[in-house]
């Protein structure tokens, strides 16, 4: 059974510093003359999200997370995704960093996730 992103977290990140990556799904291979050779190498693949979470009190539930029920980053999670609402299944890639922010009373959270097809 996988693990779900608690609901006493954040449910969206930050609008700032938010990026979404599509996945590649396409081979470029150079030519000796002309354009590169384009074919598509897969029908799916992994879409990476930047995100940043504030985080007051929760901050203890998030690292609890990570660290129980993510096994430290080596368990996906279901979640919703932020802007098209669909459910789907993520993984966080890197450690998270963590910023103090209004002199330690909350704290901003940077964080990786990839989306799984």
């Amino acid at each position: 059974m996988s693990a779900v992103w608690p609901s006493s977290l954040p449910q969206k990140p930050l609008v700032d510093g938010f990026s979404e990556t599509a996945p590649n799904l396409v081979v470029r291979s150079p030519m000796d003359v002309g354009p590169a050779k384009v074919r598509r190498r897969a029908t799916a693949g992994v879409t990476r999200l930047q995100m940043r979470f504030r985080l007051t009190p929760e901050l203890t539930t998030f690292r609890a997370f990570l660290h129980t029920d993510l096994q430290d980053r080596a368990l996906a999670f279901t979640w919703t995704h932020p802007i098209s609402g669909a459910n789907g299944t993520f993984r966080i890639v890197d450690p998270p960093s963590y910023e103090p922010i209004g002199g330690g009373l909350a704290w901003k959270v940077q964080v990786v996730f990839e989306m799984l097809p």
